[in-house]
């Protein structure tokens, strides 16, 4: 007697990825990118998952969100991407992506500057004129360092492995979904606008989450779209918490296919 798909599919999921955070992690989450050379001290970066979901982080002693009622998002820089591997470079999109991470990066900003003013805190005020910047302003600055376009072909493949039975769907949509996924990559630091000096920086790699039926990997860069908006919630909670409260990664696997 054939389970019914859905069964099928959570019986899998349940199995391959157990619940346990700890596994998951180190199951799904992605490498660390290199350095690109953006940050300068970029050595003084150090994991501390008790308090921040990117893969390295770094602040100031006496660094204190509450010091600043103003934010000015720089320009995403996009000089610093760092060489794609001879896999990566065989996606048909990989000769476009220096146009992509320009409109990527634009995107990225967007969503920082969004995240930050739709705030319910409504703890810093946006700036749009880097000439209004001053001692209460902190001063973002990131860097789009890595943008890998999802194998679309080879999400179809996977997608359709998983709709096949399970003896069939299981093996092949595992593999497909591992490596049809793109990934992105940035590094960012914050500024005090009085001083200039750099008070935290952060970098992370990230491939978006693993899904049985994934929807967004049918597209170029699916899951880099949500990566960002994740990324500039989680700088949002990192600013409204105490230093001492762990601000979580997004989960690295969802039964939703969108």
């Amino acid at each position: 007697m054939r389970f019914p798909r859905r069964i099928a599919f959570l019986l899998c999921a349940s199995l391959v990825f157990p619940s346990c955070a700890s596994m998951e992690e180190k199951v799904l989450a992605a490498s660390p990118a290199d350095d690109s050379g953006f940050l300068e001290n970029a050595d003084k970066m150090a994991p501390h998952p008790e308090r921040a979901p990117f893969n390295r982080v770094w602040w100031a002693p006496d660094f204190d969100w509450k010091k600043y009622s103003k934010m000015y998002v720089s320009t995403v820089d996009t000089h610093h991407l760092l060489q794609m591997s001879i896999w990566e470079q065989i996606n048909v999109r990989a000769i476009d992506v220096k146009r992509d991470i320009a409109d990527m990066a634009v995107e990225f900003r967007g969503d920082l500057e969004n995240a930050f003013r739709n705030d319910p805190k409504h703890h810093f005020e946006i700036l749009d004129d880097p000439a209004k910047i001053d001692d209460k302003t902190v001063v973002i600055q990131v860097a789009l360092v890595e943008l890998v376009p999802n194998k679309a072909a080879l999400a179809t493949l996977g997608t359709a492995a998983w709709a096949a039975p399970l003896a069939i769907g299981v093996p092949v949509g595992t593999l497909a979904a591992f490596t049809d996924q793109g990934s992105i990559s940035f590094e960012g630091r914050a500024r005090d606008g009085g001083t200039g000096d750099v008070v935290a920086m952060c970098a992370d790699r990230e491939v978006g989450p693993m899904r049985v039926v994934d929807f967004r990997t049918m597209t170029w860069y699916g899951n880099a779209h949500e990566v960002l908006e994740q990324w500039s919630q989680q700088l949002v909670e990192l600013s409204n918490t105490p230093r001492d409260a762990q601000v979580k990664h997004a989960a690295y696997f969802t039964m939703m296919p969108w």
